[in-house]
């Protein structure tokens, strides 16, 4: 029987890369993403027995969204494997953010997601089967001044990801928390420039989209609970439980401190 995959924010970088790996495994894809011009030109370069599909959706818009799920309802679709991958980040101080800016982040990184985990988990559930992957970030586990709303937008990922996973697993349905370091994809322009300009990216390398995708369809065949990408990550969350929080707030300020969060 043909997989089918719902991947968010499909149109270029981790969720394009995911979408051609399960497109070439011979997998059902319906790409989603807000620009449908980028999106429908990322669907042109997949190569795959079945020709994917594509929805061009403002996630960040709840009554959107709310209309795209009406929609796959009323088709009666349930994905196989829903990626959530959709997001966004934001550099420097909280409080010198531009609200709308953070508010549609939050949106985007937690409500959008947890809308869509919570409609495909319930549809799995009554098939028993499936697996729902979340992209989180290796900061999910700790407070990272100067990315603060982001840091936390991606602990609530992780959370959401790991309980909904110990709820569902007795009914056929897997539940992935993914955590990259810094990837080599867009970040929002003027972000991704400051995100250079901070010593956690002098320091060490950012991981390409692919290997991030590798690592999600791994998740899904072997239904993982938690992955973590990269010896980077690995430091980042493996010390976390263990540092005291003065001196962790201390090592992230170092690590994560951009131009734009300079005094």
């Amino acid at each position: 029987m043909t997989k089918t995959f719902l991947i968010t924010g499909a149109s270029e970088g981790i969720g394009l890369e995911i979408a051609r790996l399960a497109a070439a495994s011979g997998a059902a894809v319906l790409m989603v993403a807000r620009d449908a011009a980028k999106l429908q030109a990322a669907a042109n370069s997949l190569s795959g027995a079945i020709r994917p599909q594509i929805a061009a959706v403002d996630l960040a818009d709840a009554a959107a969204l709310d209309r795209f799920i009406a929609k796959l309802d009323a088709h009666g679709y349930v994905p196989d494997v829903l990626v959530n991958n959709a997001g966004h980040g934001a550099s420097g101080t909280f409080v010198d953010a531009d609200w709308h800016k953070i508010d549609a982040m939050l949106r985007l990184n937690m409500n959008a997601l947890a809308r869509l985990s919570h409609w495909a988990a319930r549809g799995m559930t009554a098939r028993q089967r499936g697996a729902i992957v979340n992209l989180s970030a290796a900061v999910a586990t700790r407070p990272t001044p100067y990315f603060a709303a982001y840091a936390a937008s991606k602990a609530f990922v992780t959370n959401l990801s790991i309980a909904m996973h110990s709820e569902l697993r007795a009914h056929g349905v897997s539940v992935s928390a993914i955590h990259p370091p810094a990837v080599r994809t867009s970040f929002g322009t003027a972000d991704k420039a400051d995100l250079k300009t901070t010593l956690v990216h002098k320091l060490f390398p950012a991981v390409g989209a692919k290997t991030v995708a590798r690592a999600v369809m791994n998740a899904v065949c072997r239904r993982r609970r938690s992955v973590i990408i990269g010896p980077v990550a690995g430091i980042v969350m493996g010390t976390a439980p263990i540092l005291p929080r003065s001196f962790d707030l201390v090592f992230m300020t170092l690590l994560f401190k951009g131009k734009r969060g300079a005094a």
